[in-house]
């Protein structure tokens, strides 16, 4: 048997199909695959399913359209490098430390591990510190908690299936706990870490919520417990949620242009 190396192969199909799903997400349905792409009904159904068994492309409700997956978002984001994340970022994330002080930063989910992609300091003397590049442990890390809250109830498991630390005596990894923390998180909109990673310091974060309420980044502001648990707090968290909510546009935004250049 012969094969002809320019055939594109199965391969090509899912691609092409996906590429229609994403130009015209939300709004496409398998008569519009089918008509696009002169496919037959049959065939475009059967693309459609495996694109939406692989987290690719999902279905919209009653099952009649389709749009871009979880799945496919993650890795577009996940695939941003710090330059490409501190170009949109940085200039919120800078005034944001200027404006309370305190260190603040961007995580963002990595599999299922949520890691620091950027972080300003203010130059005062006390403050909280954050490396880029270290893990947020979900079960301590007030950033790791803002995201892992909102992600599927498999993906939650496998970060919880992992071990998890306890940096302080107010660290807990008790996964009945943990759950109970992420639905605090959800309900109130922002997650704490008081003394769950160093005794002397706190953080808030708060979800960045991208189109069509996907989590994939959280903005934090860390810095003594004293200062971070205060009567500012409720301001500190507006900030916050004003800065996510810039921050879910410029993301939004860079990461569709950089979908026209893959």
């Amino acid at each position: 048997m012969t094969t002809d190396d320019a055939s594109p192969g199965p391969l090509a199909r899912y691609i092409d199909v996906l590429e229609v799903v994403a130009a015209f997400s939300g709004s496409l349905t398998l008569a519009d695959v089918s008509s696009i792409l002169e496919l037959p009904k049959t065939t475009a159904h059967r693309l459609l399913k495996g694109l939406v068994r692989s987290g690719l492309a999902a279905e919209g409700e009653g099952g009649r359209t389709y749009h871009v997956g979880d799945r496919l978002t993650r890795l577009l984001y996940a695939s941003a490098d710090e330059g490409w994340l501190a170009s949109l970022a940085g200039p919120h994330l800078r005034a944001l430390t200027e404006a309370s002080t305190e260190t603040c930063y961007l995580a963002k989910l990595v599999g299922s591990r949520v890691v620091v992609a950027i972080s300003y300091s203010p130059d005062v003397r006390w403050r909280g510190y954050v490396q880029p590049g270290i893990e947020m442990p979900v079960n301590a890390a007030a950033t790791g908690k803002a995201i892992m809250a909102f992600q599927s109830k498999a993906l939650i498991a496998e970060a919880l299936s992992q071990e998890l630390p306890k940096p302080t005596v107010n660290s807990r990894n008790n996964r009945k706990w943990i759950e109970q923390e992420f639905a605090k998180v959800r309900k109130l909109g922002y997650a704490t870490c008081i003394g769950e990673i160093d005794e002397g310091l706190a953080a808030i974060s708060v979800p960045v919520t991208l189109p069509g309420g996907v989590v994939l980044h959280s903005v934090g502001m860390t810095g003594p417990l004293e200062r971070i648990m205060n009567k500012q707090l409720p301001g500190r968290l507006t900030a916050l949620s004003e800065t996510a909510a810039a921050l879910a546009k410029v993301l939004s935004l860079g990461a569709k242009i950089k979908a026209r250049n893959i």
